[in-house]
């Protein structure tokens, strides 16, 4: 029986064990001439045998230590598998902001003609109206969300689509109450036993879910170093965004409301590490075959005549791949040199017609089915704007970082044909009243500069955006244009509004930065000093002045000076929590005059319709938070 023991473990070993497979070999050449052993041996073989079973390891542990090494074998890293296509890339946020604002209308509101006139693009409350009268409420508070979610899917190395969703967008907590004056369970919003989804019919138009971007990238050449030719492929609805941002501004800031999306189709390339790109560009198309009885089917424009179009060039050098990310981490932290990005970017617009609209709110009834009701009307129009940017980075040490950047826009171009409108108070109708040109030169631009030293931040934000001597210079104000034909040169130009400079003055009072210059220096303190995580506070403090003093309410240049503090954690790209108190105190140029918003006598000027005010301070406090993924 111990004779056949012997094999039987040893062939065991042999397969199940590849530890015992390891182990030598005895070969011919350490046998005898001959083959046979001696006789010393041979009788010693019986007893070797005997003391071999004795060391011999049982099959439970043999089983043993086979299941030990799989388990190893399977604890391994091995090579990483290939990923497969497709796959799904996911970024996105999910934000929410608490408002509180005092006396952010400035308190200059008075009644003029039946309605409510004051010199702050921020509403006063409703009980401050004309219908309510003053009933001394200062205060408005609320909250508001957004989740937005921008999948991109790899359909294969060089082909994906990035989309972009943005849920419940800006939805205000409390706006869409379950009730209606109709239902006998809840016919007052304080019988709501819930909120409803938001619809495009009801709580003020907006859908409970927005898509801004849709689009398709083709790579045919992505190399993986950071200088070899690069080929880039894009089409479809996409965001855009230059140089600081004052311009195009994608509004992918946690805080941003706004955004520039494009359709447009794009090629890119790189040459010797500098990118080349060339867009055309769908501004507006005008009426299409789109109607309410076959919304189905592919539509197509009823005519290119009225369509505006956009052709764009850029020429820039920036890092956009990991490769020259990778190189730029180099230069800055490794190798301690300065780097400089810098990019030219040139587009051209033009409309040959265009749609006649009216300032009664209609526009394109083509939508609805009146085909036969189009008027088509001369434009002639046509714009160019060039814009130029430059940054450049240094860390001089591992605690030091510096940072310049400028960007600097012109406008400059003539719409031959601005049709005019004068309002008819017996008709109670706004008339066609002929036509004028309209000459469009306007410049912007915006500086940013910081330094730090390990903890501590300051520097230095200043801008400048041209304006026109016309009354409502403010973004979110009545439009010049259509009812004054004295205007004939547009010399406004307008900070795209998610270039965020503050928290009250630019941002709801005036809209964005127009007709004005301001300075901003600030200083921030970082506990945690890292890329990664902050734990800071900041203080801004920033002075506004208007460049055309006859467009402010007041007749004044001096438009205020606002205190800004903020308190925030971060880690970057998972979670932000902040709180932001400003102040802002209103200067003569926020006044109110007497004759602001009223309408003109026999001798074209303006005839006094209400009482001069006086602007007074205001404040706004703010909590924010975001989830990034």
């Amino acid at each position: 029986m111990r004779q056949l023991a012997l094999p039987f473990f040893l062939a065991v070993s042999l397969i199940v064990s590849p530890a015992f497979a390891n182990d030598e070999e005895v070969s011919a050449d350490s046998a005898p001439a001959g083959g046979e052993a001696p006789a010393a041996e041979a009788a010693g073989d019986e007893d070797l045998i005997e003391d071999d079973l004795d060391e011999l390891p049982s099959l439970d542990d043999l089983l043993g230590k086979k299941a030990a090494d799989t388990a190893v074998t399977w604890a391994s890293t091995g090579p990483a598998p290939e990923r497969g296509y497709p796959w799904i890339e996911h970024h996105g946020y999910f934000r929410l902001r608490l408002d509180g604002y005092h006396r952010a209308f400035l308190g200059t509101q008075v009644h003029a003609d039946g309605k409510t006139v004051n010199s702050s693009a921020f509403r006063p409350p409703l009980s401050e109206n004309v219908v309510n009268t003053s009933r001394g409420e200062k205060w408005i508070g609320g909250a508001n969300m957004r989740f937005r979610y921008a999948p991109t899917l790899h359909v294969a190395p060089a082909l994906s689509i990035t989309a972009e969703f943005d849920i419940l967008d800006n939805l205000m907590l409390g706006s869409t109450p379950d009730y209606d004056p109709d239902r006998p369970d809840a016919p007052f919003a304080a019988l709501s036993r819930s909120q409803v989804s938001p619809s495009g019919t009801r709580f003020g138009g907006k859908d409970a879910v927005a898509v801004k971007q849709a689009y398709a990238t083709w790579a045919p050449f992505r190399p993986s170093d950071s200088k070899k030719f690069l080929l880039e492929f894009s089409g479809g609805r996409m965001a855009r965004h230059w140089g600081l941002g004052i311009l195009e501004n994608d509004g992918q800031d946690l805080d941003a409301d706004f955004g520039t999306y494009v359709d447009r189709i794009n090629l890119l390339t790189r040459l010797w590490g500098i990118y080349l790109e060339l867009g055309y560009g769908w501004v507006a198309n005008g009426p299409s075959s789109i109607n309410a009885v076959q919304p189905f089917g592919e539509p197509y424009d009823l005519t290119n005549k009225d369509d505006v179009t956009d052709i764009a060039l850029a020429i820039f050098q920036k890092p956009r791949t990991d490769a020259e990310r990778q190189d730029r981490f180099t230069k800055l932290v490794v190798r301690n040199k300065p780097a400089f990005d810098w990019g030219v970017y040139l587009v051209y617009r033009s409309q040959k017609m265009d749609i006649a609209d009216s300032p009664d709110g209609s526009f394109y009834p083509a939508q609805f089915g009146k085909y036969d009701t189009l008027v088509l009307e001369q434009r002639d129009a046509w714009m160019v704007t060039p814009d130029l940017w430059f940054k450049v980075e240094w860390k001089p040490s591992a605690k030091e970082h510096v940072r310049f950047e400028l960007e600097a826009v012109g406008v400059f171009g003539k719409i031959n044909h601005v049709p005019r409108y004068s309002w008819k108070s017996v008709e109670q109708s706004w008339n066609r009243d002929g036509e004028a040109p309209l000459d469009i030169k306007s410049f912007g631009f915006a500086f940013e500069g910081e330094y730090t030293w390990g903890p501590v931040s300051t520097g230095l934000h200043a801008g400048l955006a041209t304006g026109t001597d016309a009354p409502y210079f403010g973004y979110r104000d009545q439009s010049n244009f259509l009812f004054d034909q004295s205007i004939t040169k547009q010399r406004s130009f307008f900070f795209n509004p998610d270039y965020k400079v503050d928290q009250l003055l630019y941002r709801h009072a005036i809209g964005t930065v127009t007709n004005s210059f301001y300075l901003k220096p600030f200083v921030q303190y970082d506990l945690f000093e890292g890329d990664k995580d902050a734990l800071a506070g900041r203080i801004d403090i920033m002075y506004a002045r208007a460049l055309n003093a006859a467009a402010t309410p007041g007749q004044n240049a001096n438009l205020g000076a606002e205190l800004d503090v903020k308190l925030f954690y971060e880690k970057k790209g998972v979670f932000f929590a902040g709180f932001e108190w400003g102040t802002l105190f209103p200067l003569k140029g926020m006044n109110i005059t007497a004759t602001y918003g009223c309408g003109p006598g026999a001798d074209g000027n303006p005839v006094a319709c209400h009482e001069a005010k006086k602007a007074k301070w205001s404040m706004s406090v703010r909590g924010r938070f975001g989830v990034m993924f």
